[in-house]
């Protein structure tokens, strides 16, 4: 064999060699993407729970607080809003269309429909539940109990109130939660 042709095969070994660890390489970085990618659903998730465990608590603790509504009053909205926010989850009804429905029918302005582009990531899911959380707390409050305009904007404020409270420190997520375990855990007068 000549050493041209010597030359020529060593080269194409190498070359094999070369698009084999090419190959490797790119598979690790397809893996390291797909496994970044399952972290941040995680993440994500994690954040979207807890801010709807949150929410919920909220909720439901100002129209404890506020209105009066015992252990089997917030079982029926806690059911009826879990039934909204499925149907805005499986996309049968969508935030705009709550919103609008809201503004039209019933003359309540609530900005389910406003999106904040400047936020984080996190800041973002944490904005989006909150409006998905919304729009089920005034759609159950008002086929639930059959709020109106002035009485669903005065619960809606109610809530605005507790998450003023909140922001102020006066009170924190943990100890709502804490309360809210308290009122559902009473038992029902017969």
């Amino acid at each position: 064999m000549s050493f041209a042709k010597k030359m020529a095969r060593k080269r194409d070994l190498a070359m094999r060699g070369n698009e084999h660890k090419a190959h490797r390489t790119a598979n690790r970085a397809e893996r390291d993407v797909k496994m970044a990618y399952r972290y941040q659903m995680a993440a994500d998730m994690c954040v979207r729970k807890t801010a709807l465990r949150n929410l919920s608590a909220v909720f439901l603790y100002a129209m404890h607080q506020y209105e009066g509504f015992g252990r089997s009053r917030l079982e029926r909205l806690r059911d009826k809003m879990q039934n909204v926010f499925e149907c805005i989850i499986g996309k049968y009804v969508t935030l705009p269309e709550i919103a609008e429905f809201l503004s039209n029918d019933i003359g309540l302005e609530c900005g389910l429909a406003v999106n904040n582009p400047k936020a984080s990531h996190h800041r973002q899911i944490e904005f989006k539940a909150v409006q998905q959380m919304s729009a089920a707390f005034l759609m159950a409050m008002l086929d639930e109990f059959g709020y109106k305009k002035k009485r669903l904007g005065k619960a809606y404020g109610y809530c605005a109130a507790l998450s003023d409270e909140i922001g102020d420190k006066k009170i924190t997520y943990d100890e709502i939660n804490e309360q809210m375990v308290k009122i559902m855990s009473k038992k029902v007068a017969a």
